[in-house]
């Protein structure tokens, strides 16, 4: 249904999806009659702050953006302490693709970044609505890494992960809009995204926060949710991706910061998925990069539309 609260324009509309806990959000760039890519955002982002990607492919898909649990303007239950993997997140997505399905018998294309892609992954397994997943940069686990993360010790070990102590010690909010903007300039995290897609972050990165003053704000993934999500790494994704029920195209940086390794390359080919290997960016393409990570989506589509 759509959102009472409308976007600016550029952000596309605004709607959500009921489930049975509550509502995830989404945005969407319309485009009727043309093929439906759904999205799904790394860890601690949200749907708007893949503006510049998605902007780029409004002309050739019906866009529909997710806010996964915990992130952006999705308003369902997210307490960190009970997300011990991304089952619950790609429960999430099902559910969305549900709806979709119950509208239109037309298979999407699936698609996501990080934790959005390896959700994806889990979330087509075993449908039939799904044509095809483009997964860039998505969590792809090793041996030594899953050994960590189903180790007895798992719930200690994990609370030292880089990744996790650094969402612990993140800020959550401030006293106005401006001081975010400020802040984050000057992080080496953001010193090589394109320009504008701090500002595209933020639109639904943030939310009031009356606590910290009339203009105060805070991020809408808490800085606890977000280290859980970094946490719950129990998500063997391999079988998923032998079973997917259409092509699989992987886009894998070639930098240290890459999710998808060389062990993991080899994995997805061995299971028939392709692994486009790209040079120059880092884990974070889609907000440095939004033209490359953009022409691979329909890159990947015009090869599905011609293999079919």
């Amino acid at each position: 249904m759509k959102d009472s609260n409308e976007p600016r324009r550029e952000y596309g509309e605004a709607i959500r999806f009921a489930l049975a806990d509550g509502e995830i959000a989404a945005r969407r760039w319309p485009r009727p009659g043309a093929q439906r890519l759904v999205f799904c955002h790394a860890t601690g982002f949200c749907a708007t702050a893949y503006r510049a990607m998605l902007a780029r492919l409004a002309d050739r898909f019906d866009i529909i953006a997710l806010d996964l649990r915990g992130h952006g303007r999705t308003r369902l239950p997210a307490d960190p302490a009970t997300l011990k993997n991304w089952a619950p997140i790609a429960r999430d997505i099902a559910g969305v693709l549900d709806h979709l399905h119950a509208e239109s018998a037309e298979p999407v294309l699936l698609s996501g970044h990080s934790l959005g892609g390896a959700s994806s992954l889990l979330a087509a397994r075993g449908r039939k609505d799904v044509a095809g997943l483009v997964l860039i940069e998505p969590v792809s686990p090793g041996l030594l890494w899953a050994a960590a993360a189903y180790s007895p010790l798992a719930e200690f070990t994990t609370k030292r992960f880089p990744l996790v102590r650094g969402a612990l010690a993140r800020r959550g909010s401030w006293p106005d809009r401006a001081d975010v903007v400020a802040s984050y300039s000057r992080k080496r995290l953001f010193a090589h995204w394109a320009p504008g897609v701090l500002e595209d972050y933020l639109e639904d990165g943030l939310e009031p926060a009356p606590e910290e003053g009339p203009n105060g704000v805070r991020l809408s993934c808490k800085p606890a949710w977000e280290a859980a999500a970094f946490a719950a790494q129990r998500n063997w994704i391999w079988p998923a991706v032998a079973e997917a029920p259409g092509p699989v195209r992987v886009l894998a940086a070639a930098h240290p910061s890459s999710t998808v390794g060389a062990e993991g390359r080899r994995r997805y080919a061995r299971r028939g998925a392709e692994v486009v290997l790209v040079e120059g960016v880092t884990h974070l393409v889609p907000f440095e990069r939004p033209e490359i990570a953009a022409d691979f989506i329909r890159a990947s589509a015009d090869a599905l539309k011609a293999a079919a």
